[in-house]
């Protein structure tokens, strides 16, 4: 049944696997109406704040608008899209910069090592990711000769399992946390970063060159 199918953007969505019928699906169909659906979708994309508890816009709607849309939402008289690419192009300018090997380690060498330090959504939302694209031909092309681990557990057992064969002058942590608060990934980037100074010397410039860090607060970071 025509009615049990949806497709858009490329996404194709199949109700009939779900334990539905068409009655459940205009049931549903209406509720929405009911509830406006799609006034308040409208409202998150615009920016408005719909967190109430927090006071706050949700804009990960934000994160995927292409540049044409800036200057299309405001929070705080602020232009949230244009906030947004101004990141992305930091991040693709610094991304160029180490896969060219124009980045280098404390001793000159070139970073061939990635760790990624995270816990809950910091961890698992760059794994989902690398889970999607390490199978992609684009993917696979552009990880050659790389080497991404991730590092969410306190365990020592479980540090030493991911800097096992590693090479700290080829190596370049990555501490995510979105506030620099959370007590394990805390814990885990002073563990790497002692790691690093073990084998490079206790020099604030071994940091600077093998540490960066993925944070929303980049004052606290």
């Amino acid at each position: 049944c025509d009615a049990m199918f949806a497709e858009h953007d490329g996404v194709y969505f199949d109700y009939s696997r779900q334990q539905v019928t068409l009655e459940t699906m205009d049931l549903l169909f209406d509720l929405a109406e009911k509830q406006e659906l799609t006034k308040r979708i409208q409202a998150m994309v615009n920016g408005e704040k719909i967190n109430f508890t927090e006071d706050r816009a949700v804009l990960h709607t934000a994160l995927r608008a292409s540049k044409d849309k800036i200057g299309t939402v405001f929070v705080d008289d602020e232009d949230a899209i244009k906030e947004v690419h101004e990141v992305l192009d930091q991040i693709k300018q610094f991304t160029e910069a180490f896969r060219s090997g124009h980045i280098t380690g404390y001793t000159g060498k070139r970073m061939r090592n990635i760790v990624s330090v995270g816990i809950g959504g910091s961890y698992l939302g760059p794994e989902f990711l690398h889970e999607v694209l390490k199978t992609e031909e684009e993917g696979i092309s552009s990880s050659l000769g790389y080497s991404l681990r991730f590092l969410a557990n306190v365990d020592p057992v479980d540090v030493e399992r991911t800097c096992a064969d590693l090479d700290p002058e080829e190596t370049l942590i990555i501490i995510v946390s979105k506030t620099f608060t959370t007590a394990e990934t805390m814990l885990n980037a002073r563990t790497m970063r002692q790691w690093l100074w073990d084998f490079m010397g206790d020099d604030i410039e071994v940091v600077k060159k093998h540490v960066v860090a993925w944070s929303s607060v980049s004052a606290t970071a």
